[in-house]
Order: C-alpha cells, then sequence, then structure tokens
C-alpha cells in the first residue's frame, strides 16, 4: 500500500512536470524573439514584475485588513482594540501567536521574523533562488501577526513577498545567475515602493541594502519595476503622501546642533533596540519548550501592551501621526519609545512574522517627539516645533538599524512630500548610522545573519574559510633556530632543508621572530658587507602576528598577506612553539570546501525527491550509496569531529538539512558542527557502511 502511495506520487509529479514544460514552452515562444533581445527581455519581465508586486502589495494591506475585521471588528486597528472587552485583548494576540508559530514551522520557516536576511542571504549565497511558497506562506503568516496586534511593520513581508514572486520569474526562464539577483531585487524595490508610494527609496533600497550594486545593468531595470509598482499602488489607493508632516522651516543656523544632538540620541537607541531584540531572540532560543508554548508565552505579553498600551500594536500609524502634528505629551512619546521596543522584540522572538522598518519608524518617532518637546521648552525661540524632530529622527532611526542613510533620507522625503527638511534628515541621519555602527557589529538585517554563522561583508569566500580551523591545518614539523646561530650557519641548513620558514627562538625557547628565504636572499649577495661573525639576531624579522590552535582561518590568513608570509608559527598557551600553518594548505583547504560545498549542492539537488522513491538509498557507483538518514539518537548533541572519532565504518557526511530550522538548510558539516534532533543527514560510502548507519535510527 506504501509503495502504490508513492508511486502515485511520482506519477502526479511527473503530470505536474509535464504540464509546468508545456506551459514554459508556450511563454518561451511567445517571448522567444523578445528574449533573444537581452536587454529588452530584462525590461519586459522587470515591468512585469513591478506590477505583480504592485498588486500583491495591494492584496496584502486586504488581506490584513480582512483578517484585522475578522478579529477586532470594524476600524482602524488602535480603535478596535481600545474598544474590545478584556478577553479579546488576551485571546486575540495570544491565539494569533500560536497560529503563526505553528503555521510557519510546519510550511516554511524561512517566512518567520522579518524576512530580508532571507532575501539578502538567497541573494548573495543562493544565487538568489527563494521557494515559491514563500510568496503565499509569508503573506499568510504576515498578515494574521500584524492583524492579531504583533508590533511588526509591513514592508519587511512584502520585501520577501515581491523578491519571492521575482526569482519565481528567474526560475520559470532559467536565466543566468546575475540576472535572477537582478529580477530578485525588482520584486522587493516593486513591493517597497507599492508600499510606501516612494519609487526612488523602493530602488534605493533594492540597490543599497539587497544587492550593494549600483552598476547600470541593475539599478535600470529595478527603476523600471519600482516605477510600475508605485503606477499599481497608486491606481488602487491613490497619489498621496503616508504622512502628512508639520510645516517646517529651520528657524536659525545653531538648530543644526540639535539635530547633530538627535543623531547622536538616535543612534543609541538603535543600537538598544537591535540589542534588545536579538537578546529576546536568545532568551527565546534557549527555552526548550515548543514553538507554540513559546508564542503562548510572547501572545501573553502582548496582551499586556493591548491592554495598557495598544498604540504600539500593528504598524502604529495612527500614533506616528499624532507625534507629528505634535498631539502627544512628553510622557507618553517616552513610554510609547520603551513599550514599541520591547513589544516587537517580544513578537519576533516569540514567532511573529513581519517586518521591523515600521517599528523603526514608529520609534523614531517617538524619541524625536520626546527630544523636540524638551528643546521646545528649553529653546522656544530657536527651535522647530516637536513634530519636525519626530520627522527627521523617523530617517534616522531607519539608518542606524540598517545603516543604509540614502534609503533612509530618500523615503521620509518621499513619505512627506516635505523638501525643506533635508538638510536635517541629512545630518541627522549620517551622525545615527555611524553612532550606531560604532557599538554593532553589522546593521540589523546583517547581525540576523551572523548569528547564523553567515558573513556577507566577506562573501561566499569567507564563509568558507570560516569553517576551516587552524588544528586540521597545523603542520608538526617546524624548523627552530637560534638567535646567536651565525648568518653563514644558517645558509648551510636552508641549503638542507626544504622548508621557506625558519622560526628564531630565544634561550627560554619562546620564537621571537622569523626568516625565510627571501629575507636571505637579499644578504647572499653583500656576504663581503657582513661581518665574520654576524648572527641570526642581526637581520631576523621580529613582526609578525602571534596565532593559536583556536585562532580564526580569515584572520591567520590576513596576517599573512597583511606581512607577506608563507607560514606563521602556532603557539600553545606557555608562548612556545607548537607547529606552523602554511599559506599553501590554506588555499588547498579553501578548494577543498569549494568542491565539496559545490558537490554536496548539486547532491542534494539531486536528492530532492529520494524520500518519494522506494528506498531511501542510491547507489551511485557499484558498492557505494548515497542515502537521506534522520540523525541517530545516540549522535545529537555530538559534533562531527566527535562521531568521526567514534564511528567504525567510513561514511562521509555530505549535508545536514533540517525543515524545522532554515538556518540548518543546505548546511555543509564543519568538524565542530553539532548535530540536533530533527536533522537529516545525506550521507555517502560503501553499501555496507551506509546500511550500518541506517540501522542505527
Amino acid at each position: 500500500m506504501k509503495r502504490q502511495l508513492t508511486r502515485q506520487k511520482i506519477a502526479r509529479y511527473r503530470s505536474f512536470i509535464r504540464r509546468r514544460n508545456a506551459l514554459r514552452a508556450i511563454l518561451h515562444r511567445g517571448l522567444f524573439h523578445i528574449k533573444s533581445f537581452d536587454q529588452l527581455f530584462v525590461i519586459v519581465i522587470a515591468i512585469i514584475i513591478g506590477m505583480a508586486a504592485g498588486f500583491i502589495s495591494g492584496g496584502f494591506r486586504t488581506l490584513i485588513l480582512g483578517f484585522q475585521q475578522g478579529l477586532w471588528g470594524q476600524g482602524t486597528l488602535l480603535d478596535v482594540v481600545q474598544s474590545s472587552p478584556l478577553y479579546m485583548k488576551i485571546l486575540v494576540p495570544v491565539g494569533g501567536m500560536m497560529i503563526v508559530a505553528w503555521f510557519v514551522q510546519r510550511f516554511a520557516p524561512e517566512a518567520k521574523g522579518h524576512g530580508v536576511p532571507e532575501v539578502m542571504d538567497a541573494v548573495a549565497r543562493k544565487n538568489g533562488l527563494i521557494r515559491a511558497r514563500v510568496v503565499l506562506i509569508k503573506a499568510l503568516a504576515s498578515a494574521f501577526s500584524i492583524a492579531s496586534g504583533a508590533a511588526v511593520g509591513r514592508e519587511g513581508p512584502i520585501v520577501q513577498i515581491g523578491s519571492a514572486f521575482g526569482s519565481m520569474m528567474g526560475q520559470f526562464f532559467k536565466v543566468s545567475r546575475r540576472r535572477m539577483r537582478t529580477f530578485v531585487g525588482c520584486g522587493a524595490a516593486a513591493g517597497i515602493s507599492a508600499t510606501f508610494n516612494a519609487p526612488i527609496a523602493g530602488a534605493i533600497f533594492a540597490c543599497e541594502i539587497l544587492l550593494g550594486d549600483f552598476s547600470a545593468a541593475s539599478i535600470g531595470p529595478v527603476i523600471i519595476a519600482s516605477v510600475f509598482g508605485t503606477v499599481i499602488s497608486r491606481w488602487m489607493y491613490g497619489d498621496f503622501p503616508a504622512f502628512i508632516p508639520p510645516e517646517y522651516q529651520l528657524v536659525s543656523g545653531f538648530e543644526i546642533i540639535f539635530y547633530i544632538i538627535l543623531g547622536v540620541v538616535i543612534g543609541v537607541a538603535g543600537w538598544l533596540f537591535v540589542r534588545t531584540l536579538y537578546g529576546m531572540e536568545d532568551l527565546a532560543d534557549r527555552l526548550k519548550t515548543p514553538v507554540v508554548v513559546k508564542a503562548a508565552c510572547g501572545g501573553l505579553l502582548i496582551a499586556l501592551f493591548a491592554i495598557f498600551l495598544p498604540q504600539v500594536l500593528g504598524v502604529g500609524y495612527e500614533t506616528m501621526d499624532q507625534v507629528l502634528a505634535g498631539q502627544l505629551t512628553l510622557g507618553v512619546a517616552a513610554g510609547l519609545l520603551l513599550a514599541k521596543i520591547l513589544a516587537t522584540s517580544i513578537s519576533l522572538s516569540a514567532g511573529a512574522s513581519g517586518g521591523v522598518f515600521a517599528p523603526s519608524l514608529f520609534m523614531g518617532s517617538m524619541l524625536g517627539g520626546t527630544v523636540g518637546i524638551l528643546l521646545n521648552s528649553w529653546f522656544p525661540t530657536l527651535t522647530a516645533p516637536s513634530g519636525a524632530y519626530a520627522l527627521v529622527a523617523m530617517a534616522a532611526m531607519v539608518s542606524a538599524t540598517t545603516h543604509a542613510p540614502i534609503t533612509a533620507i530618500l523615503i521620509i522625503f518621499e513619505l512627506t512630500g516635505e523638501y525643506t527638511v533635508i538638510l536635517p534628515l541629512m545630518i541627522s541621519s549620517i551622525i545615527a548610522m555611524v553612532v550606531s555602527s560604532r557599538f554593532l557589529d553589522g546593521n540589523i538585517y546583517t547581525m540576523k545573519l551572523k548569528r547564523r554563522g553567515i558573513d556577507l561583508s566577506g562573501g561566499r569566500d569567507m564563509n568558507i574559510l570560516n569553517k576551516l580551523n587552524v588544528c586540521d591545518l597545523k603542520v608538526q614539523t617546524v624548523s627552530v633556530v637560534s638567535e646567536k646561530m651565525s648568518f653563514l650557519e644558517l645558509l648551510d641548513l636552508m641549503g638542507q632543508s626544504r622548508e621557506n620558514s625558519f622560526y628564531v627562538c630565544n634561550d627560554d625557547g619562546m620564537v621571537v621572530g622569523i626568516v625565510t628565504h627571501g629575507m636571505v636572499r637579499r644578504f647572499i649577495n653583500h656576504l663581503e658587507e657582513l661581518s665574520a661573525d654576524a648572527l641570526v639576531s642581526d637581520f631576523y624579522n621580529p613582526h609578525f602576528q602571534k596565532i593559536t590552535e583556536h585562532s580564526p582561518i580569515p584572520e591567520v590568513l590576513q596576517h599573512m598577506l597583511d606581512d607577506d608570509l608563507l607560514a606563521l608559527p602556532i603557539l600553545d598557551d606557555t608562548g612556545a612553539i607548537s607547529g606552523q600553518i602554511l599559506r599553501r594548505d590554506i588555499l588547498r583547504g579553501y578548494q577543498e570546501m569549494m568542491i565539496q560545498m559545490q558537490s554536496a549542492t548539486h547532491l542534494a539537488s539531486g536528492m530532492k525527491y529520494v524520500h518519494q522513491m522506494h528506498s531511501e538509498r542510491i547507489e551511485v557507483i557499484p558498492g557505494y550509496l548515497i542515502a537521506r538518514i534522520q540523525t541517530p539518537s545516540n549522535f545529537v548533541n555530538m559534533d562531527l569531529k566527535s562521531i568521526q572519532r567514534r564511528r567504525q565504518g567510513k561514511v562521509d557526511i555530505l549535508l545536514i538539512e533540517n525543515p524545522d530550522k532554515p538556518e540548518r538548510s543546505h548546511l555543509k558539516p564543519s568538524p565542530d558542527t553539532r548535530f540536533q534532533d530533527g536533522d537529516e543527514l545525506l550521507i555517502f560510502g560503501s553499501k555496507a557502511d551506509v546500511d550500518s548507519w541506517c540501522n542505527r535510527q
């Protein structure tokens, strides 16, 4: 019976593939002549993506409104929450968080959180490939999160949804990696543009944050998609700014000093928000309870905000309009700032799906309003209304969290249509970014990826180097010479040795310098200039970086390049030399890791439907199998090094996948990788060894 069902699944899948290929063939015939003109093809697809993202954005907003009316009733979220009975203020946030957490974990774990880091990861490491189901899952999860009261925004989800649609178009037409990245950027730009009615900011956001590319080949299609996304949005909702700003003018040149101070304060607040957010996530990760239980706890905390401070729930545009109009008191604005930081951090750490862009705008407006009220009371003749400071602080807070000041400045300019505020916007945004970057190791998006071990600043190469370690590359044999050795004795030793680097030690056995063939070569033609009693201590290089077995490989390689060295000594805890690491071994390890990663990726794509076949083991060459197995229970919480020491059969673990944890999707194991419950392993080995591992499950 089970085999019959499996065959039916395979038959349905093959039928789906045939229908998809037929549709693709029809579209390819229709676009054949267009596709032969590369630029024209890209422009046409950018228009399609832009229009689709515009409709998707409108549908997403409608979906939020529909869920909100179904949960709370007619009216704005703030009004309906305030007028709802107590039991509704508790049941809706708790139930909403639980449903979203279960739904995301079950169908698309990458839809959890604010979405933009997942798009950045897809662009940087996965050639722009995003699963098609993300469009639907992210839309439903984020809309329900916002409607039920989670303190998140709708901009991050629409970026991920638009990017996923752009990736779908690229996959459908089988475009190159570069074009795929461009189409992903088109979807993100159109989504932001349609959401904010801000075509310039949408295009800059995609190029500055997601793609990191302002070349004409990339920014041209992105701008086109952004324009068409905005056109569709204006057709659906009209052409008007998202916020009505106060009338603004720079009262005096002296006021610029206040905006510099505002930038510093916002920079510190941005650091506080990011640290609080990821501190909450760490706390939630340490709780060894089901995700639904965590979501229920988070929902209870959100319910407290619904009871006492409902202004922080959802997107919060109504409250931002109030602070821009100067209608909030000092205590209320300051209280809402702290409450929003906590509410957003709790929502995302508990499993809600939503963005951090709108919360950043909310926090910035509240902090700016607070500072503006204080400055108005202290310097009434020198300062603009408090709403002006709230407006500037919105851009500054976005700049402090995203480290994208151009996007922040342009998006506030387009949201308000107010040009006279551009000078304070520029100075405060730059100052806020500088201050926050001084304390944060990356922006709010890249920090999430770094916590997973993904460093986009170093690119793919840095992520590969981080998988290597000094212990595995250490060479035990080293050539050590005394600093009192004569130059002629050193020449004789070098002539007999194959080593390039010789480490100079003092009487205590401590390494004090390095001598290489290149250094000695400079003296060979000038022996007559050296005294007869010249010693090694007269010319060795004392400037080198001391490394240990725990030093990161990227840093070790950078030290070698900076000092033009082919090797470095490895020191133990006492400072004595315990071995050396060679530059050629690092490069060889890098090449092997590259081959392994590429091979594992291809194998993973080939193994995608193994579980649908008659057997979970495939014989790739006579006597050798590839298999997908669940992690044996006795290996859970062990690292690969320990498993390799314990195992009897020689089996290579090629890949780790965990459907419940997106950070462990297509994970290439390193010696320190720890196996977790729920991991699936892709293994390769002889038939007997693979069978032995499969029997351990």
